[in-house]
């Protein structure tokens, strides 16, 4: 099939916002930033009763119109069928189908490659213990919908770690592109020049969960106050592990010291009052919040997973310290926290790198090469 110069995309994810995890946002600030390089793009997502069926947001056409019933296997099967019929309707107003994580709605792209002659892409936005390949392989049927998923076009890999996951389950390396998340310039700026005068701030932005590591920064900072002094630390974000977290800093005696602030919709101020950002999780794909904060221009410390490592050259625009090591993890903010003129060299590093690397300018461009090449 030869497509269109401009290809019709139909992206697919099961959440998309309000709803504000890592993926959600990349979904939609890609979508919006192809449409103003005039690709028509639709997405299709989750119906739920408080939400439109239909509407357009930034000239992205959103289709709420996956319904599921959240019981057992009736949850996938309803998932399936749903994404069927509406291919089937739809099936003339899209030339490339674009799953994001490699889910149910992956499955029946395939289908549509062979029946319809559509091009399908598949993103796995994680990797490591929660990869995309390794939830899946888990679901009824999951080693038979993977084998399926293998007969993609294109399997979109964040990092180089997820990449060699991808190689392992059999996918070939011929369909593998590397194209990383990226990030809105416009919308996360370097933050206003701050004297260092008061108590420094930490910052995490994230979910709460076993997997992000929390755990092990609220050990670290217990061990960094007894070796810093005046020092804060503010968790932004919620998750199921919200209340076992904050009865941990009650328990350790930091409690004073920690700022529990919940979900926030807006985030630009919570970087730009930000001392110093860190991300201690034990497992990631290419983290969001990691780009916008070396976006902001913030000296960063994170742990050596997923795409973190392709981010971040150890000294050089952030630090990398071992997953679930509380005290390397104090060790490292604490170097940060006593030499003001590294912290600043690490902070504008990191900016210049995102600028390089991980502008979604550049971002686009890659997906636009992707989409010729898959028409060519």
């Amino acid at each position: 099939m030869v497509l269109r110069e401009r290809p019709r995309v139909l992206m697919i994810i099961s959440l998309f916002p309000p709803f504000l995890g890592g993926a959600e946002r990349q979904a939609l600030t890609l979508a919006t930033h192809l449409v103003k390089r005039g690709i028509k793009v639709s997405i299709l997502t989750r119906s739920f009763p408080h939400l439109p069926l239909y509407e357009c947001i930034d000239g992205v056409e959103v289709y709420r119109k996956i319904k599921t019933i959240d019981w057992k296997m009736l949850f996938g099967i309803t998932y399936l069928l749903s994404v069927l019929v509406f291919l089937l309707r739809y099936r003339g107003e899209f030339d490339i189908i674009h799953c994001h994580v490699v889910g149910f709605h992956a499955v029946v792209a395939v289908f549509f490659k062979y029946l319809f002659g559509k091009k399908v892409i598949v993103k796995m936005s994680s990797s490591g213990d929660t990869s995309d390949l390794k939830i899946l392989k888990k679901v009824k049927l999951g080693g038979l919908f993977l084998r399926w998923v293998r007969h993609v076009d294109a399997i979109v890999s964040l990092c180089k770690r997820a990449s060699e996951e991808i190689v392992h389950q059999g996918f070939s390396q011929a369909i593998l592109v590397e194209i990383p998340n990226g990030v809105d310039l416009s919308q996360f700026s370097v933050r206003p020049a701050q004297r260092r005068e008061g108590v420094p701030h930490l910052t995490y932005i994230g979910r709460l969960d076993k997997y992000k590591g929390v755990t092990f920064l609220l050990k670290g900072f217990k061990e960094l106050m007894s070796r810093a002094g005046a020092v804060r630390l503010t968790i932004v974000g919620d998750g199921p592990d919200e209340f076992l977290l904050k009865a941990m800093a009650r328990e350790i005696d930091i409690d004073e010291r920690v700022t529990f602030r919940g979900r926030q919709e807006e985030v630009l101020s919570e970087y730009h009052r930000t001392t110093i950002f860190v991300l201690p999780s034990l497992s990631e794909g290419m983290s969001n919040v990691l780009l916008e904060a070396m976006a902001c221009g913030l000296p960063v410390v994170a742990t050596s997973v997923g795409g973190n490592s392709d981010i971040i050259k150890d000294r050089h625009n952030g630090l990398l310290v071992p997953p679930g090591d509380a005290l390397t993890l104090s060790t490292a903010l604490l170097e940060l926290l006593e030499n003001d003129d590294f912290a600043q060299r690490l902070g504008e590093a990191a900016r210049k790198t995102v600028e390089l690397n991980y502008a979604m300018e550049r971002i686009v461009e890659r997906y636009l090469a992707l989409y010729s090449r898959l028409g060519s």
